[in-house]
């Protein structure tokens, strides 16, 4: 399958745009003429502290795509890092095809921006905290603390963390960490039923947070407390005026997707998610497989059909061994689709162990990944025009929050648990 690029128009139409001379280049060149510019595009590869001050020197939209090599074998241009495409036809036509690489700082609930190296506190860095930690660092974050079981764990993940690299402090009690490192955003990697509690006092220490997935979940708790758990934390978060996001990062591969072969005006009519994660030979029950994968995979609905709601008459369930599924209706309104849906989630002990894939009206989109030249994680989306790499849906995750914007809200969130709990009845 041949690689797609991430705008056909800006290869097929290259020599167009630079006989128009729609194409500007340089930084001096780019503020002369920064009132004429439809957008800006920035490479992957260039600094951290150039994008930023990029996304604050300019008030178009800016782009963050390709590396500096793809310009090269485009536009011929050698080492160049930033673009500058005038207002024209051919602008707006590319503009269309690059809206899934989007930047934009937004300005925080307080009306502030985050600060440029906000410092980052990890809570559980053994696991998938890990990888948080790494692409907070990459991010341009201060990663200053992370919060451990005990003081051995700490030793043993200190070791490990950042490539061995980190230089904070390490904890085993959240309320310590707080008021000694004072982080601006606070990233909860701890098991699900500590969720609540760690998300609660960060909030409450003015801390911005972002949760992994599931949102809330104790299975000790019954589905009413565990809602009004997950609203409490949404409100609390306004009232501090804090971002709340959470890590069910499909829905990044959904806007991708979706942006890769557009669905129609009224919206598409059949979704399938099908999910499934090694096992490990450690017994887990279908209900279990339900509740660690299947945020996943209803936040992707959520992105196709964001005003969409379940009916709950349409439901059906097939929950056995360590296999769950889930068949029923979106409803939507305004002449969009109805969306007939299946949702699966399976921990497999045997091949295929691995298997992601989103499918929007039959077509199907596999979600996978494999390190660049650097050795720097990408997702790799095989769609039906090909194969679309992008940055790690993780690490987009964490690009977005740290430029003040969530692709989960707390809100979103909240629908997610409330269908989540829901279909498991």
């Amino acid at each position: 399958m041949p690689n797609l690029p991430i705008s056909p128009s800006l290869e097929r139409l290259a020599p167009f745009i630079l006989r128009a001379r729609v194409l500007e280049i340089g930084r001096e060149r780019l503020s002369q003429v920064r009132n004429k510019l439809a957008f800006v595009l920035v490479t992957e590869d260039i600094s951290l502290a150039s994008r930023r001050q990029i996304l604050t020197d300019f008030s178009c939209p800016v782009f963050q795509c390709l590396t500096s090599e793809d310009i090269a074998r485009i536009f011929g241009y050698n080492g160049t890092r930033l673009l500058g495409f005038r207002r024209s036809p051919l602008s707006a036509k590319i503009m269309q095809e690059l809206k899934m690489c989007r930047l934009s700082q937004q300005p925080l609930p307080n009306g502030k921006n985050m600060p440029h190296h906000p410092r980052v506190a990890v809570l559980g860095a053994s696991g998938i905290g890990r990888h948080h930690s790494s692409w907070w660092q990459l991010e341009g974050a201060d990663v200053c603390a992370f919060l451990g079981r005990s003081r051995e764990s700490i030793a043993t993940t200190r070791a490990k963390l950042l490539g061995g690299e980190f230089r904070g402090n390490g904890y085993t009690d959240l309320a310590e960490l707080l008021a000694k490192e004072t982080p601006d955003i606070v990233d909860v990697c701890l098991p699900p039923e500590q969720h609540f509690v760690a998300c609660q006092t960060a909030l409450s220490a003015g801390c911005h947070v972002l949760c992994e997935k599931p949102f809330v979940y104790d299975e000790t708790l019954a589905t009413e407390v565990l809602l009004l758990q997950a609203q409490q934390l949404v409100d609390l978060a306004l009232e501090k005026q804090c971002l709340l996001g959470v890590c069910t990062q499909y829905a990044v591969a959904a806007k991708f997707c979706l942006a890769t072969c557009p669905p129609p005006a009224n919206g598409i009519s059949t979704y399938l998610g099908l999910l499934v994660s090694p096992g490990r030979n450690r017994a887990r029950g279908a209900r279990q497989t339900w509740v660690d994968l299947a945020p996943h995979l209803l936040a992707a609905l959520q992105v196709a059909a964001s005003d969409g709601e379940i009916d709950w008459q349409t439901l059906r369930t097939d929950f056995s061994g360590q296999q769950a599924k889930a068949e029923f209706v979106v409803r939507r309104h305004r002449g969009k689709n109805d969306i007939t849906c299946q949702i699966r989630t399976l921990h497999a002990d045997e091949e295929p162990l691995n298997v992601r894939q989103l499918t929007f009206d039959g077509k199907v989109f596999a979600i996978a990944g494999k390190p660049d030249a650097n050795g720097i994680f990408q997702l790799e989306i095989s769609t039906p025009l090909g194969v679309i790499s992008r940055p790690d849906m993780l690490r987009q995750v964490i690009r977005s929050f740290s430029l003040g914007k969530t692709e989960v809200s707390g809100a979103m969130a909240l629908k997610n648990m409330q269908w989540l709990l829901k279909i498991l009845g």
